[in-house]
This record gives C-alpha cells, structure tokens and sequence, in this order.
C-alpha cells in the first residue's frame, strides 16, 4: 500500500443569474475528484453529475466521493487540494460551519479521515495543472448531462 495519495477535487456549479441580488443559490452542478500518488500518476479518477445544489454543497460532495475511494489506496497520509478556499478553510477549522444544509457533508468528510494517519487540506489556485485538470473532468461531465437533458 502507498504511504501518501494526493486528492484533488473540483465542482462545476452553473448558478443562473447569480449576479442578481437575491437570487436563489442552487444551479445544476457536476463534480470530479483525482487521486495521485507523490509521482503524479493517476490511480483514480472520475466525474459525476448531481442536480441542483449550492456550490458549497457540490464542492463537499466532490470530496465525499474521492475521499471514500482514497482508503482502497493508502491508509497512512493524505493531501488533499481544492479550489473552493472556503471549504478547505471549513476543513482546517479556521472559519465556524454555520450552513446547517453543509453541516451533514462536513460530518461525513471527518468521518471518513478516521480511515487515515494524517489528513492536510491545501487550498491551491484554479491555474494549478491539476486544479485544471480536475475542473476539465467536472464540466466534460456536466456538458454531458445537460446534452442528455431535455
């Protein structure tokens, strides 16, 4: 087994209007999530599409969905990147979780780090190669449902 993956997360959330003030916060979102081992090679990968959601919600359901696959490569350390500064900040405690709707997915994510030795939240910006990479993967995944889509 690997001593340290590294998860890379992403969501395409496609919110209508949402320059306008008081708009609704949820649009059609699709997510994606990488695994890599300290080589950058690619053990795992894949997108999926959700529905409605806020971005925050797709955001955490992207790390779910890549953290629970994450324990069938290394249960020793994980590094894990996203673009959504808020999330990481939620993760490493630095901002109170007060989204009650967010509150279940931030319980299941820690959770899930129990599988682990150490778990480290990186934000990093959306110009990485791999934050690209990973967004690719979510709105290939998008368009491909809203093709499908009356």
């Amino acid at each position: 087994m690997i001593n340290k993956i590294i998860i890379i997360t992403d969501a395409t959330c496609k919110v209508p209007n949402a320059h306008i003030k008081g708009r609704t916060g949820k649009g059609y979102a699709a997510i994606a999530g990488v695994i890599i081992d300290e080589s950058e090679n690619i053990l795992w990968e894949k997108g999926k599409y959700l529905g409605e959601k806020t971005v925050p919600e797709a955001e955490m359901e992207a790390l779910i969905m890549a953290f629970d696959e994450a324990a069938g490569y290394c249960r020793k350390n994980v590094e894990i990147r996203m673009d959504s500064e808020l999330c990481v900040k939620w993760m490493n405690g630095e901002y109170r979780l007060k989204k009650e709707h967010i509150r279940k997915l931030f319980d299941k994510v820690k959770e899930l780090e129990k599988r682990f030795d150490s778990v480290q939240y990186i934000w990093h910006t959306r110009e990485s190669k791999w934050a690209k990479y990973v967004d690719n993967l979510a709105d290939k995944e998008y368009k491909k449902y809203m093709k499908s889509s009356p």
